[in-house]
């Protein structure tokens, strides 16, 4: 991917513009009055704020799953880790989007370390991601998350796999995957395989993929069959997997860090999402104890509505797997 050329070191506050300034220096809400719901063990939970800061904080991984249209779901996102380097410090954190491609992370690398504190550097930032071709929500209802880990310092991971690997699953499945994307993007190969035959993943597959194929159909996105349907889950589950390889590899290597990812919300639903893909892999990987959590940001009415389903779902797994997570 290209890389923006090195930039200065960054700007005092005073140096900068002055819309760059104001959004550095702006009051932000605390999370007190957020709704926040936790997946605990078989129950989706609404908790308080400090709860929910303080079940988060002893986590390796927490994923924070937001509507991409959300405005206040990017604020409470930097509200909450606003807590958490208060209770952790920035050091310890890390963050990852889903919203940026792999190949891309030189680019996140630069905007946190190197940039100055600017439009400009927003900009760039941008423009190197690839962001308006590749994601296309709204970059400025990001920008608050992005800012505050360039002013705190808190590294920024790309998640996601990139385009040109989904749009060959989506033709043609998973086979059309080249053996040196598999190997990086699915380090734990076996897992891989052996989570898509449980019991409890056709469950899976149509209480949460089958509604967002049927809604991108509606959009013409897609075309209704079950070839087509069976490439979009094929497609879905190697995005969850890849994510999930991601960020495991970095704890892997960084095992005193919180890992706090920025994904959609089907991704941190039920137990075959990225969280307990994160535990499966970390756990294959010689890391013991691996703890993540799931998180609703600001969740509808619809999804708590539908909350029971989601937590028969998880229960379902666990009776079908003998009593194991």
């Amino acid at each position: 991917a290209p890389q923006p050329p090195l930039a200065a070191p960054p700007l005092s506050v005073n140096q900068l513009d002055e819309e760059a300034a104001a959004a550095m220096l702006q009051a932000v809400d605390g999370i007190e009055g957020s709704s926040v719901f936790s997946f605990r063990g078989g129950s989706l939970l609404k908790s308080t704020p400090k709860g929910a800061l303080n079940y988060i904080a002893r986590r390796n991984a927490v994923f924070l799953g937001e509507s991409h249209s959300s405005k206040d779901d990017k604020l409470l996102m930097r509200n909450i880790l606003g807590e958490l380097v208060r209770l952790r410090g920035a050091s310890s954190l890390a963050v990852g989007l889903e919203m940026v491609q792999m190949p891309f992370q030189p680019v996140l690398d630069w905007y946190v370390f190197r940039a100055p504190i600017s439009k400009e550097s927003d900009r760039t930032l941008f423009r190197e991601t690839e962001w308006a071709d590749r994601w296309g929500w709204d970059f400025d209802n990001y920008l608050p998350v992005l800012r505050y880990c360039q002013l705190k310092k808190i590294r920024m991971l790309g998640l996601n796999v990139e385009e040109e690997a989904t749009a060959r699953v989506r033709e043609a499945g998973l086979t059309a995957l080249t053996a040196e994307e598999r190997a990086r993007l699915i380090v734990d190969a076996e897992g891989f395989v052996s989570e898509a035959l449980e019991p409890s993943f056709p469950t899976y597959v149509d209480a949460v993929l089958r509604p967002s194929f049927n809604a991108h159909v509606e959009m013409g996105i897609f075309t209704a069959g079950d070839d087509t349907f069976r490439n979009f889950v094929g497609n879905r589950i190697l995005w969850d997997e890849a994510m999930a390889t991601t960020a495991s590899r970095f704890l892997a290597r960084n095992q005193e860090k919180l890992l706090v990812g920025l994904v959609g919300g089907d991704h941190v639903k039920t137990g075959h999402g990225i969280p307990s893909r994160v535990e499966r892999i970390l756990g294959n990987l010689g890391f013991e104890n691996a703890r993540t959590a799931s998180v609703a940001l600001n969740p509808s009415w619809k999804l708590y509505s539908q909350s029971k389903t989601l937590v028969e779902l998880k229960k379902i797994r666990t009776e079908l797997n003998g009593g194991g997570k």
